[in-house]
C-alpha cells in the first residue's frame, strides 16, 4: 500500500536556459532526427508534438501518471512532471511550448541501442525483424524477441523484459514497439542493462477524450487481445490494406500470446507481477483518491484528436493545402476534458484489465488445484 500521492504540477523552463540538446540516437522505420532541450540537473524536455497522430494533452498526462505508478508499485523508472518550455515552438515550429520533463534515462559515457538496432546488428533466425513495421494503435508479440539466442543466454535480462511487457499490456500502451525497448550500453558498444521503461503517452485509457465511442473501442480492443478470443474468418476484411491487416490481425490476440508466453517460461516473473498487481488492486479499491489526476493550472485542457493532420501536412508531408484543408475542418481548441470523467473511467478500466490479467496469469494455477 502507498501512500504517496500523484504529482502533476508543472514544471517551468525556458528553452534560451537549456544547457544543450539531447539528439535522439535511437534507429527507427520511420526516420526523422529529434533535438530535445537539456537543463540543469540532465532533465530533458519532451514536448508534445503537433503531427503525433491523436496527440492531446492527456499524451502528457498519461506519461506523469504512468511513470508514477510504476515506480511506486512495481519497478524504479524515471519521473515524467507536466512542463512548459517557453521558446521552444517558435524556434522549432512543429513542436508546442508544453510537455513534459524527465531524466536523462543513461550517463555520461552510455547511450542506447533499441531492439531494432540489435537484431539488425545481431541477426537472429527466430526474429523476423525485416518484418517488422512501427504501427500507431498495435500491439506487438514479444515472444519471438524472448525465443531469441540472447535473451535465452541472458536470463536476468531476459526476466526484465519479461516485467516490461507485462506492465506495457497493464497500462494498455497501444505503441509499444520494438524501438520502445532499449539497451544501455557502454561507450565500446557492450550492453550493461536493460534501460527503464520510458513513453507511456499511448496509453488506451487516455486517448481519446473527445470521442467516447473511439475510445471504447479501442479499449475493446486491448480487452480483446489480452482475452485472445480467436479470430473469426474475413473479420478484418474492411482493411483494403493487406500488410494492415495482417498486422491487425496479430495485435488482435498477440497479448494473450505475450502472458501465455511469460507465465510458462517466467513464472517467478509471473508471481512477482501478480503480487505487486493485488497490492495495486486493493489501493484502487481503498484508496482511489490516490490516483486521481487534477487539471494543472495553465496547462491546456482541451482535446482534439485530429489536429495532428494539420502538423502532419505542414510538418511531416510539406503540403501547405492539406495543412489549410485540415485547419478549416479540425481546427480549434477541441473539447474540454472533463478530469472527473477521466478519473471515474480511467479506475474503472484499470481494474478490468487487472482482473483480465489476472485471469489469464492465474488459469494455468486453478487448473491443477
Amino acid at each position: 500500500m502507498t501512500t504517496q500521492k500523484l504529482n502533476d504540477i508543472p514544471e517551468i523552463f525556458h528553452y534560451a536556459d537549456r544547457i544543450g540538446n539531447l539528439t535522439a540516437e535511437a534507429v527507427g522505420v520511420v526516420k526523422g532526427e529529434k533535438y530535445f532541450p537539456v537543463f540543469d540537473g540532465r532533465l530533458v524536455f519532451k514536448p508534445l508534438t503537433k503531427s503525433k497522430p491523436l496527440s492531446t494533452p492527456l499524451f502528457a498526462y498519461a506519461e506523469v501518471f504512468w511513470s508514477w505508478l510504476i515506480n511506486a508499485y512495481f519497478m524504479p523508472t524515471p519521473q515524467y512532471r507536466l512542463a512548459f518550455c517557453y521558446g521552444y515552438e517558435a524556434e522549432t515550429g512543429k513542436y508546442y511550448d508544453y510537455g513534459t520533463v524527465s531524466p536523462v534515462i543513461y550517463q555520461e559515457g552510455e547511450h542506447l541501442m533499441n531492439l531494432l538496432e540489435f537484431f539488425r546488428k545481431y541477426p537472429d533466425k527466430k526474429v523476423h525483424i525485416d518484418q517488422y513495421v512501427n504501427y500507431c494503435q498495435m500491439f506487438y508479440d514479444y515472444t519471438e524477441i524472448l525465443e531469441a539466442d540472447y535473451f535465452q543466454q541472458h536470463q536476468e535480462m531476459a526476466q526484465e523484459l519479461a516485467r516490461q511487457i507485462l506492465i506495457s499490456i497493464l497500462k494498455g500502451d497501444q505503441n509499444y514497439h520494438y524501438e520502445n525497448v532499449a539497451f544501455v550500453c557502454d561507450e565500446t558498444g557492450e550492453i550493461l542493462r536493460v534501460a527503464p521503461m520510458i513513453d507511456h503517452e499511448f496509453s488506451t485509457y487516455f486517448m481519446f477524450p473527445d470521442s467516447f465511442p473511439e475510445k471504447m473501442f479501442w479499449l475493446g480492443q486491448l480487452q480483446r487481445s489480452i482475452e485472445g478470443r480467436p479470430l473469426q474468418q474475413d473479420e478484418f476484411a474492411q482493411l483494403e490494406n493487406a500488410e494492415e491487416r495482417k498486422l491487425m490481425e496479430k495485435s488482435a490476440v498477440c497479448l494473450h500470446g505475450n502472458l501465455l508466453y511469460i507465465r510458462e517460461h517466467y513464472p517467478e516473473v509471473t508471481t512477482w507481477f501478480l503480487e505487486k498487481l493485488s497490492v495495486l488492486e486493493q489501493d484502487l479499491n481503498e484508496q482511489p483518491e490516490l490516483f486521481h489526476i487534477e487539471k494543472s493550472l495553465g496547462y491546456p485542457d482541451c482535446a482534439n484528436s485530429n489536429a495532428y493532420l494539420i502538423g502532419k501536412a505542414r510538418y511531416k508531408d510539406h503540403d501547405e493545402k492539406m495543412a489549410r484543408y485540415y485547419e478549416e475542418r479540425y481546427g480549434g481548441r477541441g473539447k474540454e476534458i472533463s478530469f472527473k470523467v477521466l478519473n471515474s473511467q480511467l479506475l474503472y478500466d484499470m481494474k478490468t484489465i487487472i482482473r483480465q490479467i489476472k485471469k489469464v496469469l492465474m488459469e494455468q494455477g486453478e487448473k491443477q488445484c
